[in-house]
């Protein structure tokens, strides 16, 4: 279980509020990770922008995605 709750839709920063219909048409459901990561909009942009970045070219290994994945949880406090 999470240290802190997550944000649902309607709590969430306007500017936010569009990632959960992409996140809800991507996995069919609102995923708690995602919800925790919300509290913070600058870590959400940051992952949007790693993962947009990341996704044109594999010029980074897959050990260092993983562990910026990692990390990122690991500060908004998700348990692995």
């Amino acid at each position: 279980m999470a240290r802190v709750p997550g944000l649902e839709k309607q709590q969430a920063p306007w500017h936010l509020r569009w990632f959960y219909g992409t996140m809800r048409k991507m996995f069919g459901k609102d995923l708690t990770p995602a919800k925790i990561q919300m509290r913070s909009p600058g870590i959400i942009w940051g992952s949007i922008a790693m993962e947009a970045a990341l996704g044109r070219k594999r010029r980074v290994s897959l050990r260092h995605i993983q562990l910026a994945k990692v990390r990122t949880a690991a500060r908004v406090g998700c348990p692995f």
